[in-house]
Formats: structure tokens, C-alpha cells, sequence
């Protein structure tokens, strides 16, 4: 309404984000202190637990630089697909809303077992119980992300040019249509990567070890700007397909041993 109406620009964007932020927090304060008042905030509970903020700094800051090399990562891939035309440079916007929209629930799930993994390993069961349980966890997890592929494959696959249509319309769109209708195609098949990456990046946030998550995501990113910058040139727009599956499976050559060097350890450790 303010940016096509009103007509208020592009900076109206990030206003509007803010205050659609500020109104769901506001709500969301509103509604705790009605229904769940154990729950609110009160002038005893604004004070400083230096313990509790020594680990949240720790954890945060770590999180932080991981959160921050997907942006930079996504800045830099624009750069090396911007040379390549208009046509490329609107497929390649359209493909990102697809691909953030993919993205989601295979991250919600990870959320999940960051949860699930934090809250046994603290839990006041016995160690072998844990490890039964965040072993399990961890299984049903990636489990989820797998059926969850197979959803979200078929969704693309099948309606990768419908979809391509819907975001693209007007004279001049067959172009746009017909490339990120290519990139869609293969990039249903390389959702099952991140899949896995995500599973196995919210067990190691469950488990506090945000170096391994901050080290895989970098490898990722960085791996995945390089050969985009290789092969961006040649491939046009399908070389940011080829780079992504490069990046991913790096990733997962990093943390499946990483994986595998915890849970032996734990056992012997347990032994």
C-alpha cells in the first residue's frame, strides 16, 4: 500500500518491516501479560545474571558472524549474476523467493532439534539416556527433512513454470520463464542438501557446538561464491545451481565426520 499507492519508494520497505516488527512484539507483550501473566516481564526480572550473560554472549556472537555470512555470501553471488543481463538478473530474483519460501521449513525443522538435543542434554536423566534420546532425536529429525524433501521436490519440479509465470508476466518474459524454469528444475533435486546441512547444523547448536556451525556455514558460503563466480560466466544463471550443490556437500563432507568424532567420543567417554 505505501510503496505502490502512496507511492513512498524503496525505503518505505525497511520502515514498514520495522513497524510490522514492532506491532507483532507489542501483540505479542499484550497477549502474555493476559493470558500467560507468569510469563511477564517485571522490574525484578530486568536485572543482569552475569553467568547467564557470559554464555549468551558467547553463543550469540558466534551465531551472529554464522548470520552474517549468508547475507554477504547472497551480496556477492548478485555480483557475479548482475553482468549477465536483465533477463538472468530478474530469473535469478524470482528463483530466491522460491528458494527462501523452500528454505523455511527445512530450517523450522532444525529449530526443532536444537530443542529437542539442548533440552535432553540438560535434562537430569542419566548419560546413556541422553544419549539414546538426542541419537533418536536426531534421527526423527533428518527423517523429517528427507519426507519434507520429497514434498517440496515434487512442488518445484512439477511447477517450476507456473511458478516462474507467476512472478514474471509481460512482453519479454519467455527468457526469464524459460531460465529460472531450468534452475528450479535441478535445484528440486539439490533441496535434499540443505536438508541434511540443516538437520545436522541444529544438533550442533543443541549441543553448543556453534564453532563447527559457524566453520560449516563458512565453508558453505565461501565455496558456493567461488564457483559461482567460475561458472556464472559460462552456465548463465544454471551455474548458481552447480555452485549451491558445491557448497552444500562441502559442508556435509565437514560436519558428517564431525558428527561421528562426537558420538564415538561420547562413547568412549561413557566407557
Amino acid at each position: 500500500m505505501f510503496i505502490g499507492l502512496l507511492g513512498f519508494g524503496i525505503v518505505c520497505s525497511a520502515v514498514t518491516t520495522v513497524v510490522a516488527e514492532g506491532v507483532s512484539a507489542a501483540l505479542t507483550w499484550y497477549h502474555i501479560r493476559k493470558a500467560v501473566p507468569m510469563l511477564s516481564p517485571d522490574k525484578k526480572t530486568f536485572r543482569i545474571d552475569r553467568r547467564l550473560l557470559k554464555t549468551t554472549l558467547r553463543y550469540g556472537s558466534v551465531t551472529a558472524l554464522q548470520q552474517a555470512c549468508q547475507p554477504v555470501g547472497k551480496l556477492l553471488i548478485q555480483g557475479a549474476v548482475n553482468p549477465l543481463g536483465v533477463d538472468v538478473i530478474a530469473a535469478f530474483q524470482a528463483v530466491n523467493r522460491v528458494d527462501d519460501f523452500a528454505f523455511t521449513p527445512e530450517q523450522s525443522i532444525s529449530h526443532g532439534i536444537t530443542t529437542f538435543t539442548a533440552q535432553n542434554l540438560g535434562s537430569r536423566q542419566d548419560e546413556e539416556r541422553k544419549r539414546e534420546r538426542v541419537g533418536a532425536g536426531l534421527r526423527t529429525g533428518l527423517l523429517l527433512e528427507f519426507l519434507y524433501w520429497i514434498f517440496i521436490f515434487l512442488l518445484v519440479y512439477l511447477g517450476r513454470v507456473p511458478v516462474m509465470k507467476a512472478f514474471v508476466t509481460g512482453e519479454g518474459s519467455t527468457g526469464v520463464v524459460e531460465a529460472g524454469s531450468r534452475y528450479l528444475g535441478t535445484m528440486a533435486f539439490f533441496y535434499l542438501l540443505p536438508a541434511f546441512t540443516n538437520g545436522l547444523q541444529g544438533f550442533f547448536r543443541g549441543r553448543g557446538k556453534m564453532g563447527i556451525t559457524l566453520a560449516g556455514t563458512f565453508i558453505q558460503t565461501s565455496l558456493r561464491v567461488a564457483v559461482t563466480y567460475l561458472t556464472a560466466p559460462v552456465l548463465g544463471i544454471y551455474g548458481v545451481t552447480i555452485a549451491c550443490a558445491v557448497g552444500w556437500t562441502a559442508m556435509l563432507l565437514f560436519e558428517v565426520p564431525c558428527l561421528f568424532f562426537f558420538r564415538d567420543r561420547t562413547v568412549k567417554q561413557k566407557k
